[in-house]
């Protein structure tokens, strides 16, 4: 995915840039310059992002678990 694609994930997936951060382990004002074209990341970046938007969105799609007993 290009860093355009990985923005237009994390808007529909409505996934703040700091969750992304916290989750990636990546600094979120490196996250935003991705996203505004003005670094280029490396492909294990991109990857990197690419995989902690699935796993949040994996998570938020997980059935709450609260009130299972």
């Amino acid at each position: 995915m290009t860093a355009v694609e990985l923005k237009e994930l994390r808007l529909q997936l409505k996934i703040s840039l700091l969750e992304v951060a916290a989750h990636s382990g990546l600094p979120e004002g490196y996250l935003a310059q991705v996203e505004k074209g003005a670094v280029r990341p490396s492909v294990s970046d991109l990857d990197r992002i690419e995989k902690t938007l699935r796993f949040i969105e994996m998570e938020k799609l997980r059935p709450d678990d609260s009130g299972a007993r």
